[in-house]
């Protein structure tokens, strides 16, 4: 599985997973079956919607706290799955992958 979880800095595994998913600086995708970290620079993407930096990184899933309804539309239509969870660092959520949940509910906006 690849997941891409937001963060506000490249910090590797010790980045931090932001609280809210369109207000973040990096995007950390975790690929599973590799072992491999690696971060995409979203600076530059318009709106709360940094979805479209994921075009072409083959992500399975987002981890998130909340994500707007237009981000999740763009997530569906991308067949990305979002997840949800108690873990804040990128480290505990790849130590407990397992334990992740799906994201039901937008963040309201």
């Amino acid at each position: 599985m690849r997941i891409a979880m937001p963060v506000f800095d490249n910090k590797g595994k010790e980045s931090e997973i932001a609280e809210h998913f369109g207000h973040v600086q990096y995007l950390a995708v975790y690929d599973s079956e590799k072992d491999d970290l690696s971060f995409i620079d979203v600076k530059n993407v318009e709106g709360c919607a940094p979805v479209e930096s994921l075009e072409g990184h083959e992500v399975d899933a987002i981890y998130c706290f909340g994500m707007g309804m237009r981000a999740m539309e763009k997530c569906k239509n991308l067949d990305i799955k979002l997840k949800t969870g108690p873990f804040s660092i990128v480290k505990e959520v790849i130590e407990n992958l397992d334990k992740i949940q799906d994201l039901q509910e937008s963040c309201g906006h």
